[in-house]
């Protein structure tokens, strides 16, 4: 089961925070939930996401201008966790006053929901839609030979996505989810239209670079194969729990949604 757990932030006073504003909303989750503090040191992937703070869109800056939060605004943001003692640790403390850098905030906790794995699948179409709503980090395969970095594409192809996605799935389920990478990703679910921006994002003592925008692909396996259901899945799973590198702290932040052929332009304008 997935918790969603949806939080309303109100500052005192105006403040300069973080160019990734995930930073805020993991300050505020430490400060009120020891469970969550304790889960953010263990290795590997993690059970949680949280995301960046709203204010229509995720706020987020790529250093030229500051980012500010002001008072008399609600900000938003989300914690989805696959643990439900986290959860309860929310619902025993739903709001509370934290330290917001130099300032004070208002948390409240606005809106729980709890979503079966059974349900996550999407409405079945001939096309996606996969909104990248903060930077996205997608990883090649690791080669065996020594590196000096990570490397990320800028571009989701689809085998990269849907292993992504499938990585974290197994790594919290008991049923695990196969074959979806390599050729038959890149024949059955394939990119039909794109509009990506790269970006860089200051974060930490460094800098993230990845990619936003939206990609729509062509989901050409036929009806009720078991490729079929697992993409359906792992498409919802990536709407609650992203996708991607550094996806527990907001980055790869991801909406898909089936494809509607009502016109090109509606589609861009849900960018």
């Amino acid at each position: 089961m997935i918790f969603s757990l949806a939080f309303s932030l109100r500052v005192k006073d105006e403040v300069i925070v973080q160019p990734f504003s995930s930073k805020v909303s993991r300050m505020i989750l430490a400060q009120l939930y020891p469970h969550y503090l304790k889960s953010t040191d263990s290795p590997g992937p993690k059970p949680h996401r949280v995301t960046a703070l709203r204010d229509r869109r995720p706020l987020f800056s790529t250093g030229k201008n500051v980012l500010r939060l002001y008072p008399g605004k609600e900000y938003t943001f989300y914690l989805n966790s696959l643990e439900q003692v986290l959860a309860e640790e929310v619902l025993k403390n739903p709001s509370g006053t934290v330290r917001v850098y130099h300032t004070e905030g208002k948390v409240e906790l606005n809106q729980v929901k709890y979503v079966q794995v059974e349900s996550l699948a999407l409405e079945d179409s001939r096309t996606y839609v996969v909104r990248f709503l903060t930077p996205t980090l997608l990883q090649p395969p690791r080669p065996s030979f020594k590196r000096r970095r990570n490397r990320y594409v800028l571009f989701p192809y689809s085998p990269l996505l849907l292993t992504s996605l499938a990585v974290h799935w197994n790594a919290f389920s008991h049923v695990k989810v196969n074959g979806v990478g390599g050729l038959r990703a890149l024949y059955y679910f394939r990119e039909v239209g794109y509009n990506l921006t790269p970006i860089t994002v200051p974060y930490e003592q460094g800098t993230v670079r990845g990619f936003v925008g939206w990609t729509k692909f062509s989901l050409d396996a036929r009806r009720s194969s078991g490729f079929r259901e697992k993409v359906r899945t792992l498409l919802g799973y990536g709407n609650f729990m992203g996708v991607g590198k550094s996806r527990s702290i907001g980055f790869g932040e991801i909406e898909c949604f089936p494809w509607r052929a009502r016109g090109e332009g509606e589609e861009t304008d849900r960018t």
